[in-house]
């Protein structure tokens, strides 16, 4: 489960400074960066229409009961779960970010924040609705690699960079893309105050 990821003010990659240039440009202080929680309003990159946008998206879809929020849907199910597979064929999303944050379970609980070998861009695929005036995104996850599977059961699924237009434009392509990531992670302890 992949329900806490970041993204600094500054990435390194200069595609996604420069997608931060424009979200501050069109929706200056309407999204966060840092850590993002669920409930916060994060950039993203959507698919639309064959198109690629920029626009701030809160995460999580609302859930069934008041309050409750929905933070990722399952790569082996997404086309066959109602709440899922239209948005899988048809609204595709991309969460630039730094890292991704996952708890042990070995009684300690000790936060965690994985990312791509140096200072990468992870690209979280997602999906995305709108949902009262707003648009909403999960993140999809798979079953754990080697490099996730003793700290947790999932993980992101994870475009390369090449592959982020294809993800959000070819639905056949989106699905190959889920199908096959399984990037190798590194991983640092986080030491930080009362989660």
């Amino acid at each position: 489960m992949c329900c806490r990821y970041s993204l600094g003010s500054d990435p390194l990659d200069e595609r996604v400074r420069k997608i931060l240039s424009l979200m501050e440009r069109d929706y200056p202080g309407q999204y966060k960066v840092g850590e993002i929680f669920p409930g916060d309003t994060a950039m993203a990159i959507l698919g639309e229409n064959g198109r690629l946008r920029h626009a701030p998206a809160v995460f999580g879809f609302p859930g069934f009961g008041k309050n409750q929020l929905i933070l990722n849907a399952r790569a082996e199910t997404v086309e066959s779960r109602q709440t899922f597979a239209r948005a899988f064929r048809e609204r595709r999303a991309i969460l630039p970010a730094d890292g991704f944050y996952e708890w042990s379970h070995d009684g300690k609980k000790t936060k965690y924040l994985f990312t791509l070998d140096g200072p990468r861009t992870l690209y979280l695929c997602g999906l995305y609705q709108w949902f009262n005036g707003e648009y909403r995104f999960v993140i999809l996850t798979r079953p754990a690699n080697d490099s996730v599977i003793d700290i947790h059961d999932r993980m992101p699924v994870i475009a390369s960079a090449d592959e982020v237009r294809e993800y959000l434009t070819d639905y056949n392509a989106a699905k190959e893309i889920v199908a096959v990531s399984n990037p190798f992670l590194q991983r640092e302890k986080v030491e930080s105050a009362k989660e």
